[in-house]
Parts: structure tokens; C-alpha cells; sequence
């Protein structure tokens, strides 16, 4: 019997135990793996670089917002029509559009605002933008990319202040972002240029903290820039290939063979020199 009851003791001691550690959440509720680590609060200890304490007039002015310029690779920070700061960036790997979908690697151009700001996360800190925004879901459930009940559940969010849903067919989780712990975190440090990120923009890790020390929920970001994709580029260069090689009208009417005006101008060759 003494056995038994030491046996229930430790037993409801184990189990109270680890009703405190786990999360209580709803039975069978389940999510991806990015809709929790979206949630993850920020550290209470401070980034490695602690980020230049911005004046309170700054951060309390409502004309905070952010500019990017896709085409120049550069984010402003502006209070007004004044340039607070300037920061080289990085694009996606398919440049920057006006529309784009889930996987695609394009920057979308518009309207958007700061969700959210992470500290600590793979790029460093993380400013999610509320994208997709309604003019990308009206292209969405027009092009029947999206359903109209995701259009529906992504003008809700955006009309309550919510951010809008992540999981849609046109993607998510579109931000300004730091370059990782894997890189420098100087002030001198600088963004690895190009594009070569999934659709956000990114800055030097430093950069990334003095942006994310300054902007709030709220702050308006507006892309602009449209920046053809390498998909398209390549098109464009085929196009001019083929062209190279279509039969053209001599002086005298008759039409040259393919293979002459070929050899006459290899594809990729520049102009003759004298």
C-alpha cells in the first residue's frame, strides 16, 4: 500500500510538472512550423550590437516612414521630407514587381507598413511588412490565385490592424532583414549587393539594428523600382539571338541565307570595328 500511494504522489508530482512547461493550447490546433516561429517573442537580453539610442522626438513622430528604392538597391528612412538615413540594400533573386506569388523570389512593389519587429532571428533583426496589402489580393482573386475565402480572411486582418495572413498562395513573410551572425556586425560592415534574397530586403546586420531600433508597428514602407527578373533578362537575350538569325533582304530584293547573315554577325558579337 505505502508503495501505491508514493507511486501516485510522484506521479501527480511528474504530471503537474509538465502541465507547466507545456503550451496550452487548443487540442488538435495545428500549425506550420513558420506560424509559430513567427510568434516567438523577442529576447530579453540585448543584440550583440546594441543599437544608437534614437532621439524621442524621432521615434514619436508620426511621419516616420521608410522608402525603398529597388532600382538604386537603397532604403530611406524619412521623417517628413527629411532623410534621417540611408542604407544600401539587397533585393530578391528575381528583382522586384508589383505583383508576385508564393516561391517566386520577386520584391513586391506598394504600400505596406511594419507588422512586426524580432530580434532574434536567423537574418538578425526582422521588420515583417503587411504584405500582401489589397491591391495584391484583388490581383490575387482576379487571376484566381487565391480563393475568395482567403481574400476575404486577408481584408479582415488588414481592415481590424491585424497582420494579414502569411499562407496564402501569394506568399508571406516579406520583411527588412540583417544578413545573419554569420556575417560582420560593424558599423563600417556592408550589405552583400544584388539580389539573392527570397523577395525581402536586406541590410548589413549593423544597419538592420539601427533601423529596427528606430521604426514601430506602423511605420509606412513604400517599394518602388521595378527591376526585370533574370528570367526575363535571359528572354530578352534569346529574343536578340534569334533575331540575329532571321533571313534578311538584301539591296537587291533577294533574301540572304540564315547561315550568311549568321556568319556575318555572330550572335553576341558587338558591332564591326573599322
Amino acid at each position: 500500500m505505502k508503495n501505491r500511494y508514493w507511486q501516485a504522489v510522484l506521479a501527480m508530482t511528474v504530471g503537474a510538472i509538465l502541465d507547466g512547461c507545456a503550451p496550452h493550447m487548443p487540442a488538435g490546433q495545428v500549425h506550420s512550423v513558420a506560424y509559430y516561429a513567427a510568434r516567438i517573442p523577442p529576447p530579453k537580453c540585448a543584440p550583440v550590437a546594441p543599437p544608437v539610442s534614437p532621439a524621442p522626438q524621432v521615434v514619436e513622430d508620426r511621419t516616420l516612414r521608410i522608402v525603398v528604392n529597388s532600382a538604386k538597391r537603397r532604403l530611406e528612412l524619412l521623417r517628413g521630407n527629411t532623410v534621417l538615413a540611408s542604407f544600401p540594400v539587397a533585393i530578391g533573386f528575381h528583382g522586384a514587381a508589383p505583383v508576385r506569388v508564393r516561391g517566386d523570389n520577386v520584391t513586391p512593389l506598394g504600400k505596406y507598413h511594419i507588422a512586426y519587429v524580432r530580434w532574434a532571428t536567423l537574418y538578425g533583426p526582422f521588420m515583417l511588412l503587411s504584405y500582401p496589402n489589397r491591391r495584391d489580393a484583388a490581383w490575387g482573386l482576379r487571376q484566381g490565385i487565391i480563393t475568395r475565402r482567403e481574400y476575404r480572411r486577408i481584408l479582415q486582418a488588414l481592415d481590424s490592424g491585424r497582420t494579414p495572413p502569411q499562407d496564402t498562395p501569394l506568399g508571406g513573410y516579406i520583411g527588412i532583414h540583417g544578413m545573419g551572425p554569420q556575417f560582420p556586425d560593424r558599423p563600417n560592415s556592408k550589405v552583400f549587393p544584388g539580389r539573392w534574397t527570397a523577395g525581402c530586403v536586406a541590410l548589413s546586420n549593423w544597419d538592420a539594428e539601427q533601423l529596427a531600433a528606430l521604426v514601430r508597428v506602423g511605420t509606412p514602407v513604400e517599394i518602388m523600382g521595378n527591376v526585370p527578373s533574370y528570367a526575363s533578362g535571359i528572354r530578352k537575350a534569346q529574343a536578340g539571338s534569334n533575331q540575329a538569325l532571321r533571313p534578311v533582304v538584301a539591296r537587291d530584293g533577294q533574301k540572304l541565307d540564315t547561315l550568311l547573315a549568321s556568319l556575318k554577325n555572330p550572335i553576341g558579337a558587338g558591332p564591326s570595328s573599322p
